[in-house]
């Protein structure tokens, strides 16, 4: 009996794990979209544009000549696809972690990994997960690159495509599966197995967060759920860390799914970044990058980067000018808002779900 109830104990630690890994992708997806289409538009006009002369005036003229709705295009897919992606991402996190526990002889859900194992896991587990994500990252940057004109191609015509299977069965259509729907493979991959730096800072800040608030007496606290306001903290700082490591490799996925399918500027992957390299130089692949992330980290201090990043997304909930806000700090937003955002609703969704 014993057995059987640790089995079924196992069993539904690990559907509580998809079912939060789920609420996580949506509220990534509804915090974050509009400050990604935004730097997938940077990205694949490149830093030598003569579309948009900033993230500044890249966002006035989508909300000018497009609406609110142009910060949103693309939505569809990530919406319906990224709670799924989530959820199998930390399910699947979950279990690796839980077989290196194992395999020293641990209890899973009871003895903790350690950073090393996250790390570990997070790169398998990315590397897995870009087999469901390329397909929807495909169709996500060709819909948010449809301006109200038609330069560059039919990707470009606000047109063409009508939404994000009319998108995928068109792609199929012309230009097949290999070079189609999973063009850019091999960069979602590299990108997703930075996810060491996601899953391995969070788990080092949390810790950290939870010595700080306790002190070195964390006996009591190490199986319960991070309180809201360290949740936001230690995930704004893990996307922070994420992006740091993937930003350059991310530049290229999106300029090679963003080009137009009929005329491709990039032949492969290699050939995107030496073409950026020599049209751009090392400025291209930071394209859209704001500076506002470089100076939040601070020259001293172990704790500050976590009260800079808690602090600052208090400004933007209590800010009586959010717009201007926006403007000014749009790329650190979508690093630290959308990632936050994903990482407390985890949080809450593991609250509310029965142990």
């Amino acid at each position: 009996m014993a057995d059987n109830n640790n089995n079924n104990n196992e069993t539904w630690t690990r559907i509580r794990k998809f079912i939060a890994g789920y609420v996580s992708g949506a509220c990534l997806v509804l915090a974050g979209h509009p400050f990604d289409t935004i730097k997938v538009r940077m990205q694949s006009e490149g830093s030598a544009s003569k579309r948009f002369n900033g993230v500044v005036d890249c966002v006035l003229k989508t909300v000018k000549h497009e609406g609110i709705r142009g910060l949103y295009k693309g939505m569809g897919a990530p919406l319906a696809m990224t709670g799924g992606i989530n959820s199998i991402l930390f399910g699947t996190q979950f279990n690796i972690v839980s077989e290196f526990v194992k395999s020293r002889g641990g209890i899973p859900g009871t003895d903790k990994p350690t950073l090393q194992e996250t790390m570990k896991a997070a790169i398998i587990s990315g590397a897995f997960i870009s087999i469901f994500v390329t397909p929807m990252e495909g169709v996500k940057a060709r819909l948010q690159v449809q301006y109200n004109d038609t330069k560059g191609g039919m990707n470009n015509n606000s047109n063409y495509y009508k939404g994000p299977i009319d998108c995928a069965r068109k792609v199929y259509h012309n230009v097949g599966m290999s070079t189609g729907i999973y063009r850019g493979w091999l960069t979602v991959t590299f990108s997703r197995m930075c996810n060491f730096a996601y899953f391995g800072s969070y788990f080092y800040i949390s810790n950290a967060l939870v010595t700080m608030v306790n002190g070195k007496d964390n006996n009591n606290m190490k199986n319960k759920p991070l309180p809201a306001w360290a949740a936001v903290t230690a995930g704004g700082t893990a996307g922070c860390c994420y992006w740091l490591t993937c930003y350059p490799i991310d530049v290229v996925k999106n300029k090679l799914m963003a080009q137009s399918d009929a005329k491709p500027i990039y032949k492969s992957t290699s050939d995107c970044i030496k073409q950026i390299w020599k049209q751009e130089g090392y400025r291209g692949f930071f394209v859209g990058f704001s500076p506002c992330l470089i100076r939040s980290f601070p020259a001293n201090g172990r704790y500050k980067i976590y009260l800079d990043v808690f602090f600052y997304l208090l400004l933007c909930l209590l800010c009586t000018n959010p717009w201007n806000l926006f403007l000014t700090k749009m790329m650190y937003s979508h690093i630290s808002i959308s990632t936050a955002a994903a990482f407390l609703g985890f949080e809450i969704a593991m609250r509310f779900l029965p142990d």
